[in-house]
């Protein structure tokens, strides 16, 4: 099966290019206490941690031989209609397949805390995919990070137009791992056993999800 299925894997945003700069929105930064270091001083950079997710995950599916492409640029802040539309070219040219798009989660008063997958409204496969990643990071990570759902519709995962869930033409989930904005969740999301644990997540949730196609 693996050799006939393709992810596609979208690092959300941008991030930092040769001279250190970070090259995306203000929004997805955020300044911390100074006496912790996270991706320079203070500050916590989604799209650094987005990447590095990415990477991991992209190391997981390597060493199994699941085939992979990584749709976002490794630093630019590339449009999402190129990350939609390059992902849907590759599913239609070269191998079917899945969308992930990873990211971390802000709030207004950055207290929110948790766990978060969406997919577009309605019932697709892609709640299914949703659903076991949501099932593994609560067996893996649960008793460490707060698990946000929506059960309205009898799955966990919450619903929302992003774009490039509207868009790609597969299954596709978009993942918030945790608030960045928020001191405790940003402290987890630089342990490296959290972060490896919601990769794990990730490939497990893959390789469950293909038994079902």
């Amino acid at each position: 099966m693996a050799k006939d299925f393709c992810v596609y894997l979208d690092a959300g945003h941008g991030g930092l290019d040769a001279s250190g700069f970070y090259v995306t929105a203000p929004s997805k930064m955020y300044f911390h206490d100074e006496q912790w270091t996270f991706h320079n001083g203070g500050f916590f950079y989604e799209g650094v941690f987005n990447r590095h997710i990415t990477n991991l995950v992209a190391s997981k599916l390597k060493n199994l031989g699941i085939p992979y492409v990584i749709v976002s640029h490794e630093y630019l802040d590339l449009k999402l209609s190129y990350r939609a539309e390059t992902a849907n070219w590759y599913h239609r040219n070269y191998k079917k397949g899945i969308f992930i798009s990873n990211h971390a989660n802000a709030s207004g008063n950055h207290q929110a805390r948790g766990f978060e997958v969406y997919t577009t409204p309605g019932t697709t496969k892609s709640d299914k995919f949703a659903d076991l990643l949501w099932e593994q990071v609560n067996s893996l990570l649960g008793d460490r990070i707060r698990m946000r759902e929506d059960r309205l519709d009898g799955d966990h995962d919450k619903e929302a137009r992003f774009y490039v869930l509207r868009k790609t033409v597969m299954p596709a989930i978009l993942v918030e791992h945790l608030f960045f904005d928020n001191f405790e969740d940003a402290k987890l999301l630089m342990d490296d056993f959290v972060v490896e644990m919601f990769a794990e997540a990730q490939v497990r949730s893959i390789l469950e999800f293909m038994e079902t196609l």
